[in-house]
């Protein structure tokens, strides 16, 4: 702008008029510099303001593709882990070639109760007969609440013994029980839990769930449509006793195992002394019985819900398989009979004061004219009963209840002596008349 106004201050007179436009232009140049430069300052901003811009968009879409990336990850960690835990098929041919080259490896005792069991699943296939909760069990959960389920030894094929519906005692052979009732399929989650009441250590126990008819000769978890959490190694098994994989810790005498069951997706978990282990299976989606067996002498007890869990969630979440009360009114609490004029009037052996006193006759003659309360004192020794009469075989015919059939022998001999004896005595009578 300086060097305009110099130039506009030079020349002669006859450049006046350029010399006024040079001056009008340097007056808008500088009229137009605070315009550049806030032109400049703007873009500058604008340059700053779009590099932030950019910067924080590129924060966002990194952010998003993280996450994008942290669930595409999780959703296939899940699905692995589905997967790793689905039951396979039973019906898979290279499964039965796979067992059938490892049954060969079996002892011979082994080897016939695997037959055995084979056999059974072909005539009595699982699931193939109803299993279904009917309405009379339906209304039986409504009025017993959990009550309502009991274990039923077969004590045919097993060797095993269930005393207060929950309680079971093993003995020598291998077998299993199961309940009576299946898991029901209306909420989330249903839970149970067993007891090592009693185990030796070197009796193997099984906890776990199976579909109905199951052989009872065999343990849960070694045939089709049955899981197991074993105690000898703390391994689970499905459908077979060659697939056992590694779950969770051993088990001794005094651990409670418990077992969880999501209906919707078919999840099987187990749990140890109140601690949640890692979803042992899915897919279990048939109506399935709580089971339990052992291959030698334990005592077991199972809570399905009368009780409080050793596992605080199913607590809270109320995982228990029914209410633990039902419809069904309780028995009246002990104590309650005090106050009751029958009862007060039978222990004590008569009646209360405020009652009148009334004498009874019995038309008998046992106890004739005595007070009632002498009447409640009543011996064998105080009644008296007047021997038959043998005088006929008619009465005979109609003897009372207590008289055997020898007693009717000797009876009728008596009196066919006396009939004899009479006709005797007739013919002499006569004889002297005549004579």
């Amino acid at each position: 702008m300086s060097f305009l106004w110099r130039l506009t201050n030079t020349g002669t007179k006859h450049n006046f008029i350029h010399k006024h436009r040079l001056f009008v232009l340097s007056i808008v140049l500088c009229s137009l510099q605070p315009l550049v430069v806030v032109s400049e300052s703007s873009s500058e901003i604008r340059l700053e303001n779009s590099s932030s811009s950019t910067v924080v968009t590129l924060v966002i879409l990194g952010s998003v593709c993280a996450l994008i990336i942290f669930i595409v990850l999780g959703i296939r960690r899940r699905l692995i882990a589905v997967d790793k835990n689905r039951i396979p098929d039973v019906y898979d041919p290279e499964i039965a070639r796979a067992e059938a080259s490892l049954v060969e490896t079996l002892d011979e005792a082994a080897r016939q109760n695997y037959e055995r069991a084979r056999i059974f699943q072909e005539a009595y296939p699982p699931d193939s007969i109803p299993t279904e909760i009917t309405l009379s069990q339906f209304l039986s959960i409504q009025e017993k609440g959990v009550s309502a389920w009991e274990f039923e030894p077969d004590l045919q094929h097993t060797n095993c013994f269930v005393e207060c519906r929950t309680e079971i005692a093993f003995y020598d052979a291998e077998c299993c029980v199961q309940t009576n009732l299946p898991l029901p399929k209306q909420q989330e989650v249903y839970y149970w839990e067993a007891k090592m009441y009693d185990k030796p250590p070197n009796t193997t126990v099984a906890v776990g769930l199976a579909t109905k008819p199951y052989p009872l000769f065999r343990l849960p978890g070694w045939n089709r449509q049955s899981v197991a959490y074993f105690s000898d190694n703390g391994f689970k098994y499905y459908n077979s006793p060659f697939n056992g994989k590694t779950y969770g810790p051993q088990f001794q005498q005094g651990d409670v195992v418990g077992v969880g069951y999501r209906p919707r997706t078919g999840t099987v978990f187990f749990t140890r002394n109140g601690k949640k282990l890692d979803d042992a299976f899915t897919g279990m989606k048939m109506n399935l019985f709580p089971t339990v067996g052992a291959n030698g002498p334990c005592c077991v007890h199972v809570n399905f819900g009368q009780l409080g869990f050793v596992f605080i969630e199913a607590n809270v979440k109320k995982w228990g398989l029914a209410p633990s009360m039902g419809t069904l009114a309780p028995p009246p609490a002990y104590g309650s009979e005090r106050g009751s004029l029958l009862l007060e009037s039978s222990s004590r052996g008569h009646l209360s004061e405020d009652v009148p006193r009334q004498y009874t006759h019995v038309n008998s003659g046992i106890i004739t004219g005595v007070p009632p309360e002498a009447a409640l004192d009543i011996s064998l020794v105080d009644i008296t009963v007047p021997p038959p009469s043998y005088s006929s075989t008619d009465q005979y015919y109609g003897r009372p209840s207590f008289m055997s059939d020898s007693s009717e022998t000797h009876l009728l001999a008596g009196d066919q002596t006396d009939s004899r004896r009479s006709s005797y005595e007739g013919t002499s009578r006569d004889q002297r008349r005549n004579g």
